[in-house]
Formats: C-alpha cells, sequence, structure tokens
C-alpha cells in the first residue's frame, strides 16, 4: 500500500515510520497543509491507497484538506487527532472520515485499519455492481452511489451506500448496529461510537431533501439499532 501521511509532528511521523510492521506499505509524509493542498489537488492523490490526516495542522485545518479530498477521490481517509470530542468525531465523519484515531494511539492498531479500509475499497466495485433498489419512493443506485427521485439527485459516500445495502438486505426486520459496523464500517461496533448514528442522520437528511415521506422509513430501534420500513400511507 501506498499511505500518505500528513502530519506536522515529526515524532508522530518517526512513530509511525519505525513501528509500522508491514514492510510491503510505503508510508511518505507531508508537514503543513500548504503542501498538503497541493497533493489534493493533484494527480499524484490517485496513487495512494490511504490517507491520514492531523486535524491541527499548524498552518490551516485537517477538516478542510479532507473536504477537498473527499470531493476528488474515494481513497480512504482516517483522522488523527490529539484532542477531541464526540462532536469533532462526528464533524469528521459528516466531511467524509473513514475513521478517527485519538493520540496517543497503537500504531498495530492504526495500521490494522488502514489494511482493513483498503480490503473494503478494493471490494466495493464487486459490492456496487448493478445493486438497484428503492428506498421509499426513492430510487438508490450503489454503483453510482447516487439517489434519485423526481428529477432532482443526491450523492452517496461509499460508507453510506453500504448502510443503505445493509439496510436493505434487512428490510422490515431490525438491524443492530453490531451488524450494520460489521458490514459497512468492516470493524466491531463500540457502543461509545457515534459513527452509525452520524450516518443514519445525514442518510435521512438526504432522502427527506427528495421526498418527505421517504425521509421517515429509517427507524431508530432504541437499544438494538435501525429498521428500513415502508412508507405508512
Amino acid at each position: 500500500m501506498n499511505i500518505m501521511i500528513i502530519e506536522d509532528q515529526r515524532d508522530v511521523v518517526d512513530m509511525l515510520q519505525l513501528n509500522w510492521s508491514d514492510t510491503r506499505d510505503r508510508l511518505d509524509c507531508l508537514t503543513s497543509a500548504r503542501q498538503a493542498n497541493r497533493f489534493i489537488h493533484s494527480n499524484e492523490l490517485a496513487a495512494y491507497d490511504c490517507i491520514l490526516i492531523d486535524i491541527n495542522l499548524t498552518d490551516g485545518s485537517g477538516l478542510e484538506l479532507l473536504r477537498h479530498a473527499r470531493l476528488r477521490s474515494d481513497v480512504p481517509i482516517i483522522i488523527i487527532s490529539g484532542a477531541g470530542d464526540a462532536d469533532s468525531r462526528a464533524d469528521a465523519i459528516s466531511v467524509g472520515a473513514d475513521d478517527y484515531v485519538m493520540k496517543p494511539f497503537s500504531v498495530k492498531e492504526l495500521r490494522a485499519r488502514v489494511h482493513r479500509l483498503h480490503e473494503a475499497r478494493l471490494g466495493r466495485s464487486a459490492l456496487r455492481q448493478s445493486v438497484a433498489f428503492k428506498i421509499g419512493n426513492i430510487d438508490c443506485d450503489i454503483e453510482r452511489l447516487s439517489m434519485d427521485f423526481g428529477g432532482a439527485s443526491r450523492q452517496l459516500t461509499a460508507l453510506e451506500g453500504r448502510i443503505l445495502q445493509v439496510l436493505h438486505a434487512n428490510v422490515g426486520e431490525d438491524c443492530p448496529k453490531s451488524s450494520i459496523a460489521r458490514k459497512a464500517l468492516f470493524r466491531e461496533h463500540d457502543p461509545r461510537d457515534k459513527t452509525i448514528d452520524v450516518y443514519i442522520n445525514r442518510l435521512r437528511g438526504k432522502l427527506a431533501e427528495l421526498d418527505g415521506a421517504s425521509g421517515d422509513v429509517i427507524k431508530t430501534i432504541r437499544g438494538v439499532g435501525y429498521r428500513l420500513s415502508a412508507i405508512q400511507h
């Protein structure tokens, strides 16, 4: 894998490069938001399999870099933060981060997360191939990552698409967060992690923007997870 680290703390970069146990991976580093911005808007972006971005760079915002990168690529992006809470994690996820880790972190665990996201991306085209279904009144095309209704369209992120696939595969049934986490996020569910809740709220919002009635078809099942239901007439 080719991995780009956008981090201005040299000790963090050194720790990653010294302790990254998979010698098949190549770790490159950019130490400023200015350098990273040039990288994101260049053709080099396509050569990388994962990007690690420090949320608080001395000369700029990691969230802004994330936002620009997500407009150009579906490359897995992990946000690294030295200080934060549930709100900052939610902000990063809403902008398009695939994962979020706090300093200090385990390099071994981070490497496992990076490889899991990479493997998921490799298999994504097979998962997305010719997958189309309705959510309420809305046509969902997972291959194109879009939702369409009445001539209007909303784009989906890859993770939003996977969550919709999981819900649709269990339509009418309770879908535990543990199942969504394993099948869409490719990790075990941590009850403290609000990633799934944030993405469900985003999906509800996009559905409601296209069709008010369809915005209510993802039901919250307290203590369990979610259920995809039919529109109630």
